[in-house]
């Protein structure tokens, strides 16, 4: 019941007792409708005091894959700053707020509440914590870049949380919710730790390394310990389309063979520099290569791949074995990738506006499922590549179930991944292949050559 509803009941009320009063002979009945509505407020007012109970596994999360679905897309980082205790850091681009005029000041002024669920994991019933807070923000001249905000949280240690999130803008009345993963089933996961490149780059999981610069790690908190870091190359396999059946009996995850190892001392919480190499980073407990993380530096830029080979490895979803190897044959990848456009999209027009969308989806593939290889190689890459962001998102603690309906460039499909668990990714996901997808992912390929 909102406060207009209770003004006008409580109005009702006060009526009900004049007449009471006024008219005695009707006072049984009077006396009976009070009672009766007394009964309901209360009723109602111990309904309106429950929060609802908010739960990631019921929830379309469509809009974390594709950027139109939402007006609001703030971002987080999640940091345990103690052994109980969790900084979530939020921001927010100001563009994307509202900002309203205050009726008293001559200032404008957005105004945001974030909302959280905190559960012992993705698929519980369990609420650990839950709270909201309301935030504000004043426009000036000088526009920040992005606004930040800062929350804690209680977390005791030992355990993989679910946070659900729920950012709504107050003025403008929309909505963004998120599942976040804290971290805290050992004291050497990512969230725990900060690299730092130099005094004003500091930068919480995931770590994307730029290659031949000087890193500095902090631990959560100031102490002595040695951590052992192993370098991995990077590894060139591309997943083979949704309709080809892999062997049940081949290994998920390859064999990964070290390049170099070394280890990295601690001193009241900070590490001693190391230069960073191309490649995949797998930081752990010494001695203990089960508790670790990892950090990637898999080419400059990343991941942008502008200026990398995977501009044109990226190609391989959409050309035949002969296309792609001549893709290789040319010394400037620049000219492969305008001859190979021009040649399939009939004219320069048309041949850069897929470019651009092709090379906005493989960026963003590395961003949302870089595991041990970059995004746009894994089985959730390559279906975002060729058939875009899907139309609903759903999912369970090991699983995500994409679908797309039917449209102008999109065939129907439902497609499921299963989260590998690996000491070196948690965002490793395989796609259920079948054979039924080969005309679906031949009409979807088929779309990027007409």
């Amino acid at each position: 019941m909102n406060k207009k509803e209770h003004q006008n009941v409580s109005l009702y009320l006060m009526f009900l007792k004049t007449l009471n009063h006024q008219y005695p002979q009707i006072q049984p009945f009077i006396s009976m409708y009070i009672r009766r509505i007394l009964v309901l407020l209360a009723i109602l007012s111990l309904f309106s005091t429950c929060r609802p109970l908010k739960r990631p596994v019921n929830v379309n999360f469509a809009h974390l894959y594709n950027s139109e679905l939402s007006v609001v897309q703030p971002e987080y980082s999640i940091f345990h700053h103690q052994t109980d205790s969790t900084k979530l850091i939020m921001y927010i681009n100001p563009d994307e707020l509202l900002y309203v005029r205050d009726a008293t000041e001559d200032f404008f002024t957005s105004r945001f509440q974030l909302s959280w669920y905190l559960f012992e994991n993705f698929e519980s019933r369990n609420l650990s914590d839950s709270a909201k807070i309301v935030f504000s923000d004043t426009l000036t001249v000088d526009l920040k870049p992005y606004i930040e905000r800062t929350v804690k949280l209680a977390t005791p240690p030992g355990l993989r949380y679910t946070l659900f999130t729920e950012f709504e803008d107050l003025n403008r009345r929309t909505r963004h919710q998120d599942a976040l993963t804290l971290d805290k089933s050992h004291p050497y996961t990512s969230q725990f730790f900060v690299f730092s490149e130099n005094e004003n780059s500091k930068s919480t999981a995931p770590f994307f390394l730029s290659s031949q610069k000087n890193f500095e790690i902090t631990y959560a908190e100031a102490l002595n310990f040695e951590l052992s870091a192993y370098l991995y190359p990077t590894h060139d396999i591309i997943p083979v389309p949704p309709f080809v059946v892999i062997d049940s009996k081949v290994k998920h995850l390859p064999e990964l063979v070290a390049d170099t190892s070394f280890v990295l001392d601690f001193r009241n919480g900070k590490s001693s520099l190391f230069t960073s190499l191309k490649g995949l980073y797998h930081f752990h407990e010494k001695g203990n290569s089960e508790l670790g993380f990892v950090a990637y530096a898999f080419h400059p830029g990343f991941p942008n791949v502008s200026d990398s080979d995977d501009v044109l490895r990226s190609l391989r979803y959409i050309t035949s074995a002969d296309e792609y190897q001549q893709l290789f044959t040319y010394n400037d990848s620049r000219l492969a990738i305008e001859r190979f456009w021009n040649r399939s999209a009939g004219n320069p027009d048309r041949a850069r506006e897929l470019i651009s969308r092709y090379y906005n989806r493989v960026n963003n593939a590395n961003i949302l499922f870089t595991s041990f290889v970059p995004g746009w190689q894994t089985d959730r890459g390559m279906i975002y590549i060729i058939f875009g962001p899907p139309h609903s998102v759903f999912k369970t603690e090991n699983t995500e179930t994409w679908r797309y309906t039917e449209g102008m460039n999109v065939p129907s499909a439902t497609f499921t991944f299963n989260r590998i668990n690996n000491k070196y990714s948690p965002n490793h996901y395989v796609l259920e292949r079948d054979q039924s997808y080969r005309s679906t992912w031949n009409h979807a390929v088929s779309i990027w050559r007409r």
